[in-house]
């Protein structure tokens, strides 16, 4: 019986195949993270495929090997950040019956606004998330109506009381987000990204106690 080892024709083998895909791998998160750089500093529309390659260590065939456009790169950041927003609320969701809706908001922006404040990619997926000439899932409305689900829940349960301020609650913490990581880029102030998301929440959460004894029809 022969103890001839056949070749492997046309691929690698062993270690050679999972250094390939450590190296693609690789490739691959350094696309995505110049790109996002440029996103969120410049702008979508104004990030280019060519500006994306001269800051890069890669070539125009690298990027299209993983990515067939910019806008397939954006997807992936867009992804990213659903996935984010999805495991916040469930680590707030976790704490239990125990933890007010107040609580699991002010949980759930509180994290984002840490991993938004030092993480580039996920700043600029949830950017992405508004930019108007993309196919972005309707990201944005994702996270509006997950936060919603919150609210809708200490609604029917009497926690909340049901007055128009409420229900625009999801859409103001989801848009003053998003706002305060623009002015804060532009603005350039000491104070940090996450204490001006922080505060934004807290005072959106703050408008709406202080609306729940103000509003006719409200339960004193």
């Amino acid at each position: 019986m022969s103890n001839t080892i056949r070749p492997h024709i046309g691929r690698p083998t062993g270690s050679t195949a999972r250094t390939t895909q450590a190296r693609a791998v690789r490739t691959r998160e350094a696309i995505v993270s110049v790109a996002a750089q440029h996103f969120d500093t410049d702008g979508y529309g104004a990030s280019s495929i060519n500006a994306i390659l001269a800051t890069g260590a890669f070539t125009k065939g690298a990027i299209y090997f993983h990515f067939p456009s910019k806008e397939a790169i954006a997807g992936s950041l867009i992804a990213d950040w659903n996935r984010t927003v999805n495991e916040s609320i469930s680590e707030a969701a976790a704490t239990g019956p125990s933890t007010t809706a107040g609580e699991k908001l002010t949980m759930i922006f509180t994290s984002l606004a840490h991993q938004i404040a030092e993480n580039t990619n996920l700043r600029a997926g949830m950017k992405l998330t508004l930019e108007p000439t993309i196919d972005n899932g309707a990201a944005f409305a994702h996270w509006v109506d997950a936060i919603s689900d919150i609210i809708e829940t200490a609604l029917t349960e009497g926690e909340l009381t049901d007055t128009p301020t409420t229900h625009r609650l999801a859409w103001n913490l989801c848009a003053g987000t998003i706002g305060a990581a623009n002015a804060s880029a532009t603005l350039r102030e000491d104070i940090d990204l996450a204490t001006r998301i922080e505060d934004a929440v807290t005072a959106q959460l703050r408008n709406v106690e202080k609306r729940q004894n103000c509003e006719p029809g409200t339960v004193q």
